[in-house]
């Protein structure tokens, strides 16, 4: 078991896979000089064969064939194979270091294609053949050991990102995410893996619309509302959005009555949480999903 989002506990031989490297790797990963991994499928990892499939990233464990050297090609080379369980995470092993990485996108590539000729017998090439190694490209995000957490607010009334942008976000998400960035206000501490929440303001469908993590560390930019000043923003991939058009299960109604102690209907976007109020977000959060 490693721990992931927060408190939650994550099955690593059910949603992830871990992969020998060495240190140096880590450190690249975790400084975001390395941000991009390559897997290459072969006779060595082949019960680790993956695929995408209906926008979620899935492996082939021991419910499929565990004899063949490669990916079938099925459905006219389309990279195919069946579904166990969800892959979400990347656990880098360094022996006396480990990094926990979040699998935000993914690449294929087809690469050796050849017969299958059955277990144990040589990988022959051949063009026509019914099977193939594929290269995977992983786009990954190291988990923090300890990620803050902030609020961010978008009222749709007044901000450059409309309900438009959010309806053409929501429907265009691949893996069950959309990206984008948005300004911070309290951006000193912000890192890389910090956990945020999305707070709608200012109409009858105000709540939590969308979570998940900044992409970035902040950077300077132009001011979105048009002044001459500049923000800081954050990229950020964004999880678990509420349909456009819809009221929140965690609205603010509920935000108001769960946590009194705050005043959700003011504030700047970009507030840094304290560790018990993120906490106590993360739990009504979890149970209004």
């Amino acid at each position: 078991m490693a721990k992931i989002d927060k408190n939650k506990e994550l099955d690593i031989n059910g949603m992830a896979i871990t992969l020998e490297v060495d240190n140096a790797l880590i450190d690249e990963v975790r400084s975001g000089e390395v941000t991009h991994l390559v897997m290459q499928i072969n006779e060595g990892n082949q019960n680790l064969i993956l695929e995408n499939i209906e926008g979620n990233l899935v492996m082939v464990t021991d419910e499929m064939p565990t004899t063949y050297h490669g990916c079938y090609f099925y459905n006219g080379g389309v990279f195919p194979y069946a579904i166990k369980s969800t892959l979400n995470i990347l656990v880098l092993d360094a022996g006396e270091d480990g990094c926990v990485a979040r699998i935000i996108d993914i690449e294929i590539e087809p690469g050796t294609r050849f017969n299958y000729q059955g277990a144990g017998k040589p990988i022959v090439e051949d063009a026509n053949g019914d099977s193939c190694i594929w290269k995977v490209v992983f786009e990954v995000l190291p988990m923090p050991e300890e990620p803050k957490t902030y609020l961010m607010r978008w009222n749709s009334a007044i901000s450059s990102f409309t309900e438009k942008d959010y309806e053409k976000c929501v429907e265009n998400r691949m893996h069950g995410m959309f990206r984008m960035n948005w300004s911070i206000r309290e951006w000193e501490e912000a890192r890389r893996g910090d956990f945020f929440y999305m707070l709608r303001t200012g109409d009858e469908k105000a709540g939590i619309v969308f979570s998940r993590q900044f992409t970035s560390d902040p950077y300077p930019g132009d001011d979105w509302a048009g002044s001459s000043k500049l923000r800081m923003y954050v990229d950020m991939i964004c999880m678990n959005p509420v349909e456009p058009g819809t009221k929140p299960s965690l609205s603010l109604e509920r935000l108001q009555k769960e946590i009194p102690s705050s005043d959700w209907t003011k504030g700047h976007s970009g507030i840094l949480l304290s560790d018990n109020m993120a906490k106590r977000l993360d739990k009504i959060w979890e149970e209004a999903e």
